[in-house]
C-alpha cells in the first residue's frame, strides 16, 4: 500500500507544469464549486468521499507548480548572468585584440559577411574560436584551405559600433580560402 503511494506520488510529480496546472485548477473547481453545480455534474458523492484527496492534489499542484516557477526564473537569470559575463569578457578581448586576429576579423566586415575560410591548425584562429569570436561552423573542409568560420553574432553587432578597434599596422584582411583556377 505505502509502496504503491510512493509510486503513485512519484508519477505525480513527474507531471509537466501544464498538467500540474490542469490537475490543480480541477481539484479546486471540484473543492470550491458550490453544491448546485456538484449535483448537475454527479459530482457530489466523489467530492464529498474523497475532499481529502481532492484537497491534497490542490495543495501538491500548488507546491510543485510553485517550485516549477522558481526555478523557471532562476534559470532564466542563470542564464542572463552567463550571457553578460561572457559579453563581458568578449568585449574585453575585442579592445586587446593582436594584429593577426585583427587581420581576420577586418575580412569580415571588409566584404560584408559572417563567413571566413580559415586553417584549423593555426593558433590564432583557434584562440578566437577558445574566446568565442568567431565559431568553426562547417566540418567541411580541407587541410590546405581550412574550414568555414563565421563571426558570433554580438561581435558582429560589437564590431559594426566600434570598428576602430580593428585599426592596426596594417590594413590587411585575412582569409586562408585560396583562389581557383576557372578553365
Amino acid at each position: 500500500m505505502v509502496a504503491e503511494l510512493a509510486k503513485t506520488l512519484l508519477e505525480f510529480v513527474k507531471l509537466a507544469p501544464r498538467f500540474l496546472v490542469a490537475l490543480g485548477l480541477a481539484a479546486g473547481m471540484l473543492l470550491f464549486a458550490n453544491d448546485q453545480l456538484l449535483k448537475r455534474l454527479g459530482l457530489t458523492e466523489l467530492v464529498q468521499k474523497y475532499r481529502f484527496a481532492i484537497g491534497l492534489t490542490l495543495v501538491i499542484s500548488a507546491a510543485l507548480l510553485g517550485v516549477y516557477i522558481v526555478l523557471f526564473v532562476l534559470g532564466y537569470i542563470k542564464e542572463w548572468w552567463r550571457k553578460r559575463r561572457f559579453h563581458s569578457a568578449v568585449i574585453k578581448r575585442l579592445h586587446n585584440l593582436t594584429e593577426d586576429e585583427k587581420q581576420i576579423l577586418r575580412y569580415y566586415l571588409a566584404n560584408d559577411t559572417r563567413a571566413n575560410t580559415l586553417r584549423f591548425d593555426d593558433g590564432v584562429v583557434q584562440g578566437l574560436v577558445q574566446d568565442g569570436i568567431i565559431y568553426q561552423s562547417a566540418s567541411m573542409g580541407n587541410i590546405l584551405e581550412g574550414f568555414a568560420h563565421n563571426i558570433s553574432d554580438f561581435v558582429w553587432d560589437y564590431l559594426h559600433v566600434y570598428s576602430n578597434l580593428l585599426a592596426g599596422n596594417t590594413n590587411f584582411c585575412r582569409t586562408d580560402k585560396r583562389e581557383r583556377f576557372r578553365i
